[in-house]
Parts: C-alpha cells; structure tokens; sequence
C-alpha cells in the first residue's frame, strides 16, 4: 500500500442539533451541542489512517487551543503531522446546525488561510496517492509536480485537470463533467455516479439510518482513495466508499469513526 497524502483543511467544530434551521430574526433552541474535530482534510487522513494507511497530513492550525487539540487529535489516529503548518490567525472553526434527518448547514467562522501553506512537493514519491480534498488555484503547480513525479494525484473539483487522475465531490462542486480525468459525482442518499472515458455509471447509496451527515462525503472519499491505494478495480472504490459513508452517518460525529468495521477484509 502506498504512502496517502491529504492537503486541506483542519478544524474545530461547533455541532449543534436542532429541529430546523431558523427563518431570518427567529431563534432556535439546539437540543444538543457538542465541540468536537473536523475540517474535510482531517477527516479524510483520519478514517484511511484508522484503516491502516501510513497517512501524511498536509495544512494548518493556527496557534490557538484549537490547534493543539486538533494536532493531538490527528496524532492520536496515527497521522503523520510533520507538514501540518501552524500560521498565524485562528484554527478553522465551523459551526453545524445538523436537523433531524442528518442534513447539516454549516457556517465558517475564521478567515480561509489554506491559500498559504506549503505542499511538500519534494516529500512524495512516485505511486504515493495525493488528495486534494480542498481545491485553491494556487495549489496548481504542486499538484502537477507530484503527478509529473508519479504520483496518483486526485482532488475536489475543480481541481486541475491535467494533473488530475479522479476528481471526487459532490455534485453542487461541479459545474462541469471534465472529459480528461474520471469524475466521481456523490449526490448523498441518491448514490454516486462515475463519468469516464467508459461511459457513466450511478451506484445506489447503502441503506442506513442517518443521524448526522457530516463527514459522509470525507468517508466516501477516503475509502475510494483506499481502494485506489490497493489497486483496486474502481467500482469497488466506489461500493467501499459508499459503506464508509453510509457507517459514518450513523453517529454524530465530523470524523468518520467506523471506517475500520465497514472495510471488507479482502481491501
């Protein structure tokens, strides 16, 4: 299995519960509350660490409480947190208002600084896999070093198409099919959908009961990315991706925590 390496971002969440989200001068009582990890790149790190990878985390916290806690975390879960940059300003920070059905509206608080890290371009080997799991155009001559060098390079839309492999996101990111890289389209209960030069494919979302669907498209992504990792046919990918999903939304949590349990043992 080939070293993973996940650049976005890294944040303390702020998850509260409420019956609905509040109409414009109204007030809601959240029902339940908890401040916990999160940021799409920790998530994602997280959940192919938790599956054994060897996992580097590429991004920022800033020199905060949060920070430090958010480093513990990762460490914790056995991600290797030598490129993990601290910067001046605040650790991102988002609040959640997550409703009944797991449907989760989600409001940033600290200002974006992912813009200003430094991707270790050098650090990653051919055959080593790449995420982007945020997108800045910035990122561009990295992300086609890397790919240069050998390695997989995959990324949220819109991502860089030449030095792209798959691009994985949801489908309110993309706002075009590209022609030359896969496109991996995931749509929540609806499923997922693969553009490629084959033709386009949909896969059912798996059943499940959805408490809180923060993380979902994190834990699709990362056990696609596992699959990708083990070369692996891509339609398993996709059908691993969809089971770490589908056991991610059945806790409250921003990180996936059942990865583990829901990777078959052949993966």
């Amino acid at each position: 299995m080939p070293d993973f390496w996940v650049i976005g971002p890294i944040a303390w969440d702020l998850a509260m519960y409420v019956d609905h989200l509040p109409h414009s001068g109204h007030f809601v009582q959240a029902s339940e509350s908890a401040e916990r990890p999160g940021g799409t790149g920790a998530n994602v790190a997280t959940a192919l660490s938790q599956a054994g990878a060897r996992v580097h985390m590429v991004g920022y916290v800033g020199a905060d409480a949060a920070g430090q806690k958010m480093t513990a975390t990762l460490t914790a879960a056995g991600v290797d947190i030598d490129h993990v940059q601290v910067l001046d300003g605040h650790t991102s920070s988002v609040v959640l208002l997550i409703e009944p059905n797991g449907e989760r509206t989600i409001l940033g608080i600290h200002p974006d600084l992912l813009h200003d890290i430094t991707i270790p371009t050098a650090a990653v080997a051919p055959g080593d896999i790449v995420y982007f799991a945020a997108w800045r155009d910035v990122f561009a001559p990295a992300a086609q070093a890397m790919a240069a060098a050998g390695a997989v390079v995959t990324s949220v839309p819109p991502g860089t198409v030449p030095a792209m492999r798959y691009l994985i996101g949801s489908r309110n990111e993309f706002t075009v099919i590209p022609e030359d890289s896969t496109a991996i389209v995931t749509a929540g209960a609806s499923g997922v959908t693969v553009h490629s030069a084959g033709g386009t494919d949909h896969f059912p979302a798996v059943p499940t009961d959805a408490v809180d669907a923060t993380g979902a498209g994190d834990a699709f992504a990362a056990g696609l990315l596992w699959a990708i990792g083990g070369e692996r046919p891509l339609v398993e990918g996709v059908q691993l991706g969809l089971s770490w999903a589908a056991a991610t939304v059945r806790v409250k949590s921003s990180v996936p925590t059942e990865t583990p349990q829901a990777c078959p043992p052949s993966l």
